[in-house]
């Protein structure tokens, strides 16, 4: 095998969370009297890049900001309506936070085929790991709850480290593994997963079931896509 650990993002990736976050969003959104008519595919534009810029991104839209700009939102490039202010994210986020703790795991499941996989890689050997821009509470109760006993490591987004694309999290995740970059893929559903994967020099494998589609990984420099845990199984060991 070309692989000795396999590192999965969480959202959109091994884990179906779109319904329960789609929810909550809308419910914080209402009790702060925002627009809170948001439905999963707006869900899927927002989320990607933690909690924080998703907030940012459903204020920016609400504000009249285009769903094509919303990508570059958590980047140097981002460029938001004047409305949306640090304060009221903040504001935003700490109503979030808590609720959906509470309501993270409603109607929230893993994608199809997805456990038969981790058995089957963990048969070949495999080192598997979660790193997620969710936060790291969150994360935690969802694996316990989904995969416990599956993976070898799991974080979630924290304070003191830079949260993806930025390749702490997954450097960390090699050191606590006691892998190399190259001995690793990294598998997710979103650009941010391709650029994680550039900046901590390892392979990345992208899947088509997640938060972005097939056309737009593509635009973002995707080469490898799978359709199904049967495909991304076949990928990784290869």
């Amino acid at each position: 095998m070309v692989y000795k650990a396999a590192i999965f993002d969480m959202d959109g990736t091994i884990l179906d969370t779109s319904q329960d976050l789609t929810h909550s969003l809308n419910h914080i959104m209402k009790q702060a009297g925002h627009r809170h008519d948001y439905t999963v595919s707006d869900i899927h534009n927002f989320f990607g890049s933690g909690v924080q810029v998703a907030i940012k991104r459903a204020l920016a839209y609400e504000y009249g900001a285009s769903v094509e700009s919303l990508v570059a939102v958590g980047t140097d490039q981002e460029v938001l309506p004047s409305k949306v202010t640090d304060d009221e994210v903040e504001r935003l986020l700490g109503l979030f936070k808590p609720y959906y703790e509470k309501h993270s795991n409603i109607k929230t499941g893993p994608f199809a085929g997805i456990l038969q996989m981790f058995k089957q890689l963990h048969q070949k050997g495999l080192k598997l790991a979660v790193v997620s821009n969710k936060p790291n509470e969150a994360v935690q109760i969802l694996v316990q709850q989904h995969f416990d006993g599956y993976f070898d490591f799991v974080l979630g987004q924290a304070d003191q480290i830079r949260r993806k694309p930025y390749p702490d999290m997954v450097n960390k995740c090699v050191e606590e593994l006691n892998v190399k970059p190259e001995d690793c893929v990294y598998i997710g559903d979103s650009e941010i997963d391709l650029q994680t994967a550039a900046n901590a020099k390892m392979d990345e494998i992208a899947v088509t079931w997640g938060f972005r589609n097939s056309e737009f990984l593509k635009k973002f420099g995707a080469t490898i896509l799978v359709n199904n845990a049967q495909e991304l199984e076949n990928e990784i060991l290869k």
